[in-house]
């Protein structure tokens, strides 16, 4: 077999993309990269030494690999490079092959929280002086990839069945929702699949509630309710205080002592784009929020309301599929907000015909709530902003963005 010396990476500009480019970098591959635009995380690979373009080079032709993101399927880069008979893997065979190189893998997966989840288990070993890195699918406070480490905390992404290509030793499932339908087809599928991802691991934990009751089929899994430590964490919200409850069972599963948990939790500031604030403007605070899948909404508006009475949520669906697939969750939802902007859908890797935009979830909602906006622009959405204590920018898409330029606008105003 050819020794790989230089690697293409496809769509590098995602969070997880970028930093398994740097940490194939630090192994002493040559790493070029390619993605359809520039944003933070490609400048980061280039400060790194690693070359970015936005088209096809020559030189991408003469690598002796390729590494994708799972959300690229097929397109003409892909056959060019199939075409000159260049290896071409997923994102998660190769952080697969990361894992490898380390004694233990603490593996997150679950339609909600596992970003979160995953952020504390490190934190809480990373104030425990474990040599621990991470490879999460946010920006977490003091992040580290060093193979010479012991441990490495991963998020497990269930999209494109992705985390069956892990083989963690620990595995941790925070819960099981209609999700990425598009690859599953049914619930059925899905479940079968958080039953394989943990069943690859030698110890498993999973939150004790009704969305997870068929995992009590699988042997030697630790069922974790709500902690009992007396903690003041910085993170709102019973959705946190599960993510917490599962950190602090593997921390003790690793036996880490109760006061470092204790420590470790409480300082835990969260990661970016869950519960974030951004600014504040005429005695307004502004925060953003990833919550993108109903009951992630629900929950979000529902601590987000109980902060704030006069609040607005700005909400951007993410992918017609998911819009469609989960209208009457998002009507029940959103219809119950007291004021609402839904803002333009961001696409990702859809077309319209996958499912429906912004503007149509705007159209059924408005049967039953007159009163609701829509925007698809920043100045459009500065017109319908109105004065309120809290305004939260949610979603998955580009919303945060849009957030940060009106707090930037209405800053230079005041």
């Amino acid at each position: 077999m050819k020794e790989i010396k230089s690697i293409l990476f496809l769509g590098i500009g995602g969070v997880s993309m970028h930093q398994l480019a740097l940490s194939y970098k630090k192994l002493g591959y040559t790493v070029l990269g390619y993605d359809m635009k520039l944003n933070a995380y490609t400048e980061i690979c280039e400060r790194a030494g690693i070359p970015i373009t936005t088209r096809f080079r020559s030189e991408f032709s003469e690598v002796d690999l390729c590494i994708k993101t799972g959300a690229i399927k097929d397109n003409k880069f892909v056959r060019v490079l199939m075409g000159k008979n260049i290896k071409i893997i997923d994102r998660a065979e190769a952080l697969n092959n990361l894992c490898a190189r380390f004694k233990c893998v603490i593996a997150v997966a679950g339609t909600h929280g596992k970003s979160t989840t995953a952020s504390l288990i490190y934190e809480i070993l990373r104030q425990a002086k474990f040599k621990v890195s991470c490879h999460i699918g946010a920006d977490v406070f003091a992040p580290r990839f060093d193979i010479t480490d012991d441990y490495l905390v991963v998020e497990a992404c269930e999209y494109n069945k992705s985390f069956l290509s892990l083989n963690p030793d620990i595995a941790v499932v925070t819960n099981v929702e209609a999700e990425h339908m598009d690859s599953y087809k049914s619930m059925y599928n899905l479940r079968l699949s958080f039953s394989s991802f943990l069943r690859r691991a030698s110890m498993r934990f999973a939150f004790d509630e009704e969305c997870n009751k068929f995992l009590h089929r699988i042997k030697n899994v630790e069922f974790v309710d709500f902690t009992k430590l007396k903690l003041s964490p910085k993170i709102k919200g019973e959705y946190n205080l599960k993510n917490i409850s599962l950190a602090i069972a593997v921390a003790r599963k690793l036996k880490i002592d109760e006061n470092t948990i204790i420590k470790a939790v409480n300082s835990f500031i969260g990661i970016a784009r869950r519960d974030e604030f951004i600014g504040e403007f005429t005695n307004t605070k502004v925060f953003i929020d990833y919550a993108h899948h109903p009951t992630e909404l629900d929950a979000f508006i529902s601590t987000f309301a109980r902060e704030f009475k006069d609040n607005l949520i700005v909400f951007q669906p993410h992918t017609y599929s998911r819009t469609k697939n989960f209208l009457k969750e998002f009507i029940s939802v959103l219809s119950k907000v007291e004021n609402l902007i839904i803002y333009k859908e961001y696409p990702a890797r859809e077309k319209h015909a996958s499912g429906l935009s912004a503007y149509e979830l705007y159209r059924e909602i408005k049967r039953t709530k007159p009163d609701v906006k829509y925007s698809a622009s920043i100045k459009s959405t500065l017109k319908k902003l109105g004065n309120h204590d809290g305004v939260a920018f949610v979603g998955a898409g580009d919303i945060d963005k849009v957030g940060r330029k009106i707090v930037k606008i209405m800053r230079k105003k005041c």
